[in-house]
């Protein structure tokens, strides 16, 4: 693994912890619910979302429901959306092929994003 890697990886990973501080901060709704009833409504939620990639509260509500996988240590249901996860990954790339530059766009704020993370997280260690 390289130094990239590493810290593309940590950056995933807070990522993933601030996702889940926000939804225990919005009071963690989905706590009451068995996990036979958490698994239909994140696969909705993927769904919702992959049907539309720009709705803001389609992404919360999967990254809240993500956040309440994690916290009682269960694995996503990801099978269930595999032809979901499909057609996003092909809209990736039709995206590349029709428009390189607006990917070049999102390719370059996502490595400043890596970036600053990863400075504040020196700064942070030595002090």
């Amino acid at each position: 693994m390289t130094d990239f890697d590493d810290a593309t990886w940590a950056f995933l990973e807070n990522e993933k912890l601030e996702q889940t501080r926000d939804y225990l901060r919005r009071g963690r709704p989905y706590a009451g619910l068995a996990p036979a009833e958490l698994e239909p409504r994140w696969v909705a939620a993927f769904r919702d979302f992959a049907a539309d990639v720009g709705d803001d509260d389609d992404l919360v509500r999967m990254f809240d429901l993500e956040a309440e996988y994690r916290l009682r240590g269960l694995r996503l249901p990801e099978e269930l959306v595999a032809a979901e996860q499909e057609a996003l990954d092909r809209g990736m790339t039709d995206w590349l092929a029709e428009d390189p530059d607006s990917w070049d766009d999102m390719a370059d704020q996502v490595m400043d994003e890596i970036a600053a993370f990863t400075v504040d997280a020196a700064t942070a260690s030595k002090s």
